[in-house]
């Protein structure tokens, strides 16, 4: 009986190699070198739980790559052994910008600053999932999914007080760490990214491929953000309840205005010469990408973000993060917000080189990787698997000739029927399936 179920598995397996011959971007000889070294280690070590776990690595003996209350920072790790795919994701769940708003948060969502209650092991969904038909695309890459634990937006280099800041400091010791468990001689990496963790994706894809071109590597570098294409909004005063309070008080601007200064926070070198004196505007990601002639190439970025995304609307409407319980308490200005996925068109058509690289659905919702319906949500008969496959085909996105996939045959929240049902149960932070803030 044993046996069968031992084979039963493994044919299970077999199978799922099987059906996804065709990978991102790569050509027959490099599907077969991946499918025998693949079938190999499968025959030696398939089962349920080995094949869909990512297992946990912390840098216990590194002090600069902490959690906000010191303990050690690390990831889950899957390797998928003989693939040249590597997916990195980053975790989102807001963050906080003084001294007292993160008393708050560790008091309120202390998972999102220590990793004392980290599982030993995980199990992806969405983008993440081993499964082939949830993610037809990635499902064999290796998996990495790095939790979020230092309230900056994956941005930060400093301690204050209490509390470390070291968001930057803990994204280098986890490629410099990837990169001598395999990540060296990969082919492809997709760092990805949702809500924050797309902030982070924005803030960080240049200076990580860099640091991994100085390595020697010749691995492909591009960045997916999910729900981290914010925009400004309107400026208002810095009031005294914004400082004492931090980020839940303030207006979009400030509250990044004032989390730079607390977090030592680090953006694109490009973007801090562009904007010396409002180094703030980095963590918008239009300005990132608004070059102009001394601006290096950047590395590949795709962007999905909804027309209505909830985060958006309560920071821009509210100046506040906290999502209401009960959708019947999200009252907006009908206008306003309409007018939210036309500044965020309008957004992206300022944004150079993002003509081929945007799936904007016109919907109510707030992040979509790590969700199993991911697959889902289209635009113009597509779904966001099938944009990336798109994307990657072209040598060269930003120069690319194609038609951007931002819903532009209806107008309002919720027009697609294939729009996920909003669901506002939780004012949590984090990167299940419920609307969050960044």
């Amino acid at each position: 009986m044993y046996l069968l179920l031992q084979f039963r598995v493994f044919a299970v397996c077999l199978i799922g190699v099987l059906v996804s011959l065709v990978s991102v971007n790569c050509t027959l000889d490099d599907t077969i070198a991946e499918l025998t070294s693949q079938l190999a280690h499968l025959a030696k070590t398939c089962s349920p739980k080995a094949v869909s776990e990512m297992r946990l690595r912390t840098f216990h003996a590194d002090p600069d790559a902490r959690c906000n209350d010191g303990s050690p920072a690390g990831y889950y790790f899957r390797r998928s052994h003989g693939s040249k795919r590597w997916l990195v994701y980053l975790e989102g769940g807001g963050f906080c910008s003084s001294l007292s708003s993160c008393q708050e948060r560790m008091r309120n969502t202390s998972m999102l600053m220590s990793s004392k209650a980290w599982s030993p092991t995980k199990i992806g969904i969405g983008i993440l999932s081993t499964d082939p038909q949830e993610n037809p695309s990635w499902w064999n890459a290796t998996h990495v999914f790095v939790p979020y634990c230092s309230s900056d937006a994956w941005s930060g280099n400093a301690s204050r007080g209490e509390f470390s800041f070291l968001g930057t400091r803990i994204l280098d010791k986890v490629f410099d760490d990837l990169l001598l468990r395999g990540l060296y001689n990969a082919k492809h990496l997709l760092i990805a990214g949702s809500s924050a963790g797309g902030i982070g994706v924005i803030l960080n894809l240049d200076r990580i491929a860099k640091r991994i071109q100085a390595s020697g590597s010749t691995v492909q570098v591009r960045g997916l953000a999910d729900s981290g294409w914010y925009l400004i909004g309107d400026h208002r005063p810095l009031t005294r309840r914004c400082l004492r309070r931090g980020v839940n008080n303030c207006p979009p601007p400030l509250a990044i205005v004032q989390g730079i200064r607390f977090w030592g926070g680090i953006v694109p070198e490009d973007c801090a010469r562009r904007y010396p004196s409002e180094k703030w505007k980095c963590y918008f990601g239009e300005y990132v990408y608004k070059t102009d002639d001394k601006s290096p190439k950047h590395s590949p970025l795709f962007v999905f973000q909804w027309l209505y995304d909830v985060v958006q609307l309560v920071w821009t409407a509210f100046g506040t993060f906290t999502i209401p319980r009960e959708l019947g308490e999200l009252t907006i200005d009908p206008q306003k917000l309409l007018s939210n996925g036309t500044k965020l068109r309008e957004s992206f058509n300022r944004s150079g080189g993002l003509q081929c690289a945007v799936f904007a659905p016109s919907c109510l919702s707030h992040t979509i990787l790590t969700r199993n319906d991911w697959l889902t949500v289209k635009v113009a008969g597509k779904n966001l698997n099938d944009a990336l496959e798109d994307w990657y085909q072209y040598p060269d996105p930003s120069s690319a000739t194609c038609t951007p996939l931002i819903e532009n045959s209806c107008n309002y929240p919720q027009c697609s029927e294939t729009c996920p049902t909003p669901d506002f149960s939780s004012t949590s932070t984090g990167s299940d399936n419920s609307p969050r803030s960044p």
